[in-house]
């Protein structure tokens, strides 16, 4: 995928952030049955782009550039953040769950955006320039915080873990890997 490309998805993806700051904004009886309900549409619409020709037609008209290969035949990266969303939302405490979710949303896009322009140094074919940007704006968001402040060990552990799975190869999507595997981290350092 070229770099403006990525750009142009990753601006996209910061688009998310109104996940993590809806759900702080709103009231914990609220939040949860809203982020369900989201979660429940987007994988709706993703079922229907996937079983339904017409659908599919449309969407990739509007969205097709955005697209990656492997979402072609899968769910879409943005049903696996509301999915990842929803898990951190009954997984872990509050403060926990919002700083994993924009985790996901602002480290991810960090490391994309600047591994692909000035990404040198290879590991798993991903660089080590884009993992030290996701790491740097995993923790300046924990540190931003602005609820209930999270330990430094929290902090530091949290981003680490998010760095590390959003680096690591698996077959599993990296926007459920990085949310969940950054809010395990904090909670077992809290």
């Amino acid at each position: 995928m070229r770099f403006l490309s990525e750009v142009r998805r990753k601006a996209f993806h910061l688009f998310s952030i109104v996940v993590p700051v809806g759900y702080y904004l709103l009231p914990e009886p609220l939040a949860r049955p809203i982020l369900l309900g989201l979660t429940v549409v987007a994988m709706t619409l993703d079922m229907l782009r996937l079983n339904e020709p017409r659908i599919r037609t449309f969407f990739y008209y509007f969205f097709g550039k955005m697209v990656r290969d492997h979402e072609r035949n899968n769910l879409l990266g943005s049903t696996y953040v509301l999915l990842a969303a929803l898990l951190c939302a009954y997984a872990f405490e509050r403060p926990i769950a919002i700083t994993a979710m924009a985790f996901l949303t602002v480290g991810d896009a960090a490391a994309a955006v600047v591994g692909r322009r000035f990404g040198r140094t290879k590991v798993f074919g991903k660089s080590l320039e884009g993992s030290f940007a996701c790491f740097a704006a995993c923790l300046g968001v924990a540190i931003l915080y602005p609820g209930d402040p999270l330990t430094w060990r929290q902090m530091i552990g949290g981003a680490l873990a998010a760095t590390t799975f959003e680096l690591v190869p698996m077959p599993f999507d990296d926007n459920m890997r990085i949310s969940l595997s950054a809010g395990f981290a904090m909670t077992l350092l809290a």
